[in-house]
């Protein structure tokens, strides 16, 4: 049993599931190779953040230099005294600290200057101190000064003292000794807590002198061309360079750079008793911050406006004032909205100030892939096994709680999981099974009543030989271990009748489902090279090869023309059983006249299951022969010869009582209930053997109106039923006497040959059957689920004893009904002795059965023992028959 759980466990990788979670597997590889699965956590992302929108700091203003001022102050770059207007302008309106984004990393000046300064070189060198010398000298430094934009710029940031610039940092290049000017507003060497940098340019010499702080507007730009991330450190020449959006946070809260501190668990920086959170390279991601109404998030001035004083100065008062570009002609980097650089700049300071960073924690990859996992798992294991209805709609379930999750962790705790991933493979794992389902005909969905419909449909008509027709039913139903028991019988018999290349697509489909399946693989690999040969072996059994005769020859003497089987004359071919020809016979030394059961052994198997069937047949013949009742036909002996198995067995006198069916042709009820009552007692006797019938119908019984003899016929075809060598699941018999366990291809008992010999007893009682169909699946429902009409509905005649006995050899369930022939012949003799009519003949009387047999008691729900053992473990070597001739 643990083998065979094993081998169900290795399965799952070749199953539909299997391909199905391999195709959600390379959908995320392709989606991780294009950025799809980025780009749809980017979208994720921006959804969640536009919904937790906070009040921004009040204390930011942004100077934009937009379309407005370029028109009215001329085309960029401007030249750096405007700059320096504009810086004197926000100091004396008492701005908190000022943020200037433009790079002044190249000195700007007029080319003029130098001649004015070689002009004050030569008055100074001439000594001439007349008036006019005096003068020139005088206008030279006007001159100069007028000219020399730069030193402007730096006297209006150092008179400010509160402005800060930015430094332009790239990820190649060379590097470069970073200035003095500029380590200053540095950190010590943060190692890997920093995104690491290769070049740099800084402002010129005097403005970065000049500036309070020099830091970096370096963009950390997304797959989707948007900035939605912020290193608020880099690394560069073994120093740690601060973002200007820190160090606008830091200066506004009078910190210096040694109140900035590194934080391990959970990653971020500490600023005084702030905590940014941040990975772990410091990069922050800012939430977005809004006011109601579709106004900015923080208050806009065009630069113009406020040069020409037409902004209140009170609109910068104690505020941290940005000053930046805000035009498409300036080449802005993308962002979300989209942000330009002083924006983004704007929302960080923010953020650092109100605390409101998003955290990526160190363990949301490991969840990522860890739900990645167990949703391709899902997939392998579930998704190809439920309904194309129920896959789709419990897989969209998933792939939306993936989404909502990873809203809800952004929304709620600032946690950034990345669950796209995942999504995706759920998504294309559920589609591929989906498809591959419709391949192998499970997209239509069958409800399991349909599905087990189809099922017993298969069986019954494997049953009744019509192979074909029984796997185009069977492929259609959803896989279990049933179903695949199912078809590995039914791949059997296509190979005993030589049709291998329906064997193959048989062994082929079980194959699909399992690779592990009992000898399948092997098998299968026979059949394949068997049909592939093209030989005689690859025919259908139904084509016989040419000049093969119809009926095996026969071995015998060749100058009498006498055919024989082992010592017995052949007379005459008398009908066909349920294991092959069945011929008159005679045994010449004793006179006897008996019937032979053959089987050409030789022309039906090859080797293992040539093997399997000889032991099959010659065990059933020991399992019949050792049943000597009154009441079951007798076996006298078993051969084998020339690859003929044969079986001698006692012939019958009478007919049997298929013609005793017809409305016309009734017997007296109480014939019937005699017959039946001595049926029911060879079944019992059979079934204390351990041996079930499993063909129970009027055709099988004999009866001799002369004598009353009753006698069981075809036991050929019974099953051992011990549960570890029983063929379980095929069906024999005839459909319409079937009991519903055994059209459900379920392992039968004893009960199933008494709900059997209910039907008979009805039909041989009101020449009708108990349920009839249209179709072979109405026929089949209704023995699985519609109880069997009260007999007085037919023949209001009948007395309630019978009525009462035959209901209860047709109940459903197999515990609810007779658990014993013993019990049921009882029965019926009681209520043939109340019958109202003629008198009824004598009776056999009731089997007696030994004090040690178990069998009276026995409920029949499992056999463990098998007739190959002697009948001596049971307790009784032969259950002796009173009243046997």
């Amino acid at each position: 049993m643990g083998r065979k759980s094993s081998a169900r466990r290795l399965n799952v990788w070749r199953t539909d599931g299997f391909w199905s979670a391999l195709a959600g597997l390379a959908a995320v590889a392709l989606c991780v190779v294009t950025g799809l699965v980025q780009r749809l956590d980017l979208a994720l992302y921006d959804a969640a953040i536009r919904t937790t929108t906070s009040a921004p700091l009040p204390e930011i203003a942004i100077v934009n230099i937009d379309d407005a001022s370029l028109a009215a102050l001329g085309p960029w770059p401007w030249s750096r005294d405007i700059h320096a207007r504009l810086i004197d302008q926000l100091a004396a309106s008492g701005a908190k600290t000022i943020v200037h984004t433009a790079y002044f990393t190249e000195p700007q000046s007029d080319r003029g200057l130098g001649h004015v300064r070689k002009i004050r070189e030569l008055l100074a060198a001439s000594g001439d101190n007349s008036p006019l010398a005096t003068e020139l000298s005088r206008i030279a430094a006007d001159a100069d000064q007028a000219l020399d934009t730069d030193a402007r710029l730096a006297s209006a940031i150092q008179r400010a003292g509160n402005v800060l610039l930015a430094s332009r940092y790239a990820s190649a290049g060379t590097p470069t000794a970073l200035p003095s000017q500029v380590r200053r507003s540095t950190l010590p060497d943060p190692g890997t807590f920093a995104t690491p940098v290769q070049s740099a340019q800084h402002p010129v010499g005097n403005l970065g002198a000049s500036a309070a702080a020099v830091g970096h507007l370096f963009p950390k730009v997304d797959e989707d061309g948007k900035t939605r991330r912020v290193p608020l450190l880099l690394r560069y020449d073994n120093a740690g360079i601060p973002a200007l959006a820190l160090l606008a946070a830091q200066h506004s809260l009078h910190l210096g750079a040694s109140d900035v501190h590194i934080q391990d668990s959970p990653p971020g920086l500490r600023l005084g008793g702030l905590h940014i959170a941040t990975d772990a390279t410091a990069v922050m991601r800012p939430r977005v911050q809004a006011v109601p109404g579709d106004n900015p998030a923080f208050p806009t001035h065009s630069f113009s406006s406020v040069l020409d004083g037409k902004t209140p100065a009170s609109s910068f008062k104690g505020k941290i004032v940005l000053v930046g570009s805000t035009t498409e002609s300036l080449a802005p980097q993308g962002g979300q909205g989209p942000l330009y650089p002083v924006e983004t700049l704007a929302r960080t300071v923010s953020s650092i100030r109100l605390g409101l960073g998003v955290q990526q924690p160190t363990w949301g990859p490991w969840a990522s892939g860890l739900v990645a996992a167990g949703a391709l798992l899902y997939v392998a294991l579930l998704a190809h096994r439920a309904r194309a209805p129920v896959a789709l709609g419990v897989g969209a379930a998933l792939v939306l709680a993936l989404a909502g999750a990873g809203w809800g962790l952004l929304h709620y705790a600032g946690l950034w999981v990345a669950l796209a991933l995942p999504a995706t493979g759920l998504a294309a794992g559920i589609v591929a099974s989906l498809l591959l389902g419709w391949k192998n005909g499970r997209g239509r969905a069958p409800s399991a009543e349909a599905a087990e419909a189809d099922r017993m449909m298969g069986l019954a008509l494997h049953g009744q030989g019509q192979l074909d027709m029984a796997f185009e039913r069977l492929r259609k139903v959803p896989a279990s271990d049933a179903l695949l028991d199912n078809l590995y019988h039914l791949a059997e018999d296509f190979e005993r009748k030589r049709n291998f290349a329906k064997a193959k697509a048989v062994y082929e489909h079980i194959l699909r489902h399992n690779r592990q399946y009992k000898d399948t693989r092997s098998r299968y690999k026979r059949a394949r090279a068997k049909a592939d040969s093209g030989g005689p072996n690859s025919q259908p059994a139904s084509v016989p090869p040419q000049g093969t005769p119809a009926s095996p020859r026969l071995p015998g003497d060749a100058t009498l023309g006498m055919p024989m089987l082992g010592r017995y004359q052949i007379d005459r071919e008398i009908g066909k059983g349920a294991m092959g020809v069945v011929y008159l016979g005679r045994d010449p030394k004793i006179g006897r006249i008996v019937a032979i059961k053959t089987l050409a052994l030789g022309q039906e198997f090859e080797g293992d299951a040539l093997i399997d069937a000889r032991a099959r047949f010659f065990r059933e013949a020991e399992t019949a022969g050792r049943l000597q009742h009154p009441h079951i036909v007798t076996i006298f002996d078993a051969g084998e010869e020339h690859d003929l198995a044969y079986i001698a067995m006692e012939f019958l006198k009478g007919r049997d009582l298929a013609h005793a069916c017809a409305k016309e042709h009734l017997l007296p009820v109480p014939t019937v209930l005699s017959i039946a009552a001595c049926v029911a007692d060879a079944l019992d006797y059979a079934h204390a053997h351990n041996v079930v019938h499993r063909d129970i119908k009027p055709a099988n019984i004999m009866f001799d109106s002369s004598t009353h003899a009753v006698k069981v016929t075809d036991f050929g075809i019974a099953r051992i039923t011990d549960s570890s060598k029983t063929r379980t699941g095929l069906v024999l018999g005839t459909p319409s006497f079937m009991s519903p366990e055994q059209l459900a291809g379920k392992k039968v008992d004893g009960r199933s040959d008494l709900y059997s010999l209910g039907i008979s007893l009805f039909q041989l009682l009101t020449g009708t059957l108990p349920l009839r169909g249209a179709s072979m699946t109405e026929l089949m429902h209704k023995i699985a689920s519609v109880d069997a009409p009260d007999i007085r509905e037919l023949r209001p005649e009948l007395s309630p004893a019978v009525a009462r006995v035959v209901a209860l050899a047709l109940q459903k369930r197999p515990e609810a009904r007779y658990q014993t022939g013993r019990q049921f012949a009882a029965d019926l003799r009681q209520a043939a002795a109340g019958a109202a009519g003629a008198e009824s003949p004598p009776a056999p009387e009731t089997v007696v059965y030994d004090a040690d047999r178990d069998a009276t008691g026995h409920e029949m729900t499992d056999f463990q023992e098998t007739v190959m053992d002697p009948p001596a473990v049971r307790g009784a070597s032969a259950p002796p028959v009173s009243g046997a001739q």
